[in-house]
């Protein structure tokens, strides 16, 4: 026999007999997790706690107060009476914690002027009263 043809006999031999060892060891090591992962069944149970019920404000009550309003019937659309309802009732901004922002042309105050251009001041600081009698004169004629 050439040495070639040997090695190649060999090597087929010894492969087959790793392939077969192989197969023995990962059947067994197969059985070995089979009998250790065996589904356990548990079963969880609830226990039921009654909870006291005491009487919820909502946040608009503890916001505005309780106030008794009478519902009107401004529209034929449900939905829109119950906004318009809403509305009329009072504050419908329930959710922000943030203050209305006062609008600092209400008061009738002069308004703070640093900082701002020299156009923008003489138009926010001047008199218009003159302009407003001019534009009631000019409607009622």
């Amino acid at each position: 026999m050439k040495a070639k043809t040997f090695e190649n006999l060999i090597r087929r031999i010894v492969r087959e007999e790793i392939d077969y060892a192989l197969r023995r060891e990962i059947k067994s090591l197969k059985e070995d997790l089979r009998d250790n992962l065996t589904p356990t069944i548990t079963e969880h149970t609830e226990r039921l706690v009654e909870v006291p019920k005491v009487p919820q404000s909502s946040l608009k009550e503890k916001i505005m107060g309780k106030k008794p309003f009478k519902k009107q019937n401004f529209v034929g659309n449900n939905t829109l009476n119950d906004l318009l309802n809403e509305t009329a009732a009072g504050d419908t901004n329930t959710q922000s914690a943030m203050a209305p922002i006062s609008d600092p042309f209400s008061s009738g105050a002069p308004m703070a002027t640093e900082g701002m251009p020299d156009s923008i001041a003489n138009a926010v600081t001047r008199d218009y009263s003159g302009l407003m009698k001019a534009i009631e004169k000019k409607k009622k004629s």
